[in-house]
């Protein structure tokens, strides 16, 4: 087990039926996202903004599955394992997601 994670056991039970329930809670994980929304969005915002820009993209963006080359305007954005998303969407992936980690190898990204 990592340091800073702790696995406990929980039981659920109604009537005469016990369901066991496990979850994991990550001390890092937890430390690493401001708790304030504002906050968050402003981390998020800038966090991306300082992504390379891609302008000529191509394949698809893994979370929309959509062409990278179709949308217009706003460029893709590379995060630091290399992958490339588009712009709102890893903006929205970071926003709305449990982690600041890229969704196909989980790397962790920082800014």
């Amino acid at each position: 087990m990592d340091s800073g994670s702790a696995k406990y056991q929980v039981v659920v039970s109604s009537s005469d039926v016990s369901v066991p329930f496990t979850h994991q809670f990550d001390l890092d994980d937890a430390m690493t996202m401001p708790e304030d929304v504002l906050a968050r969005h402003q981390m998020v915002v800038r966090l991306v903004s300082d992504m390379p820009a891609v302008d000529h993209a191509i394949g698809s963006c893994s979370i929309c599955m959509e062409s990278l080359s179709q949308f217009e305007g706003a460029a893709s954005r590379q995060v630091s394992c290399g992958h490339v998303y588009h712009h709102e969407c890893i903006t929205y992936w970071l926003l709305n997601g449990n982690s600041n980690s890229c969704p196909l190898c989980r790397h962790e990204i920082s800014g």
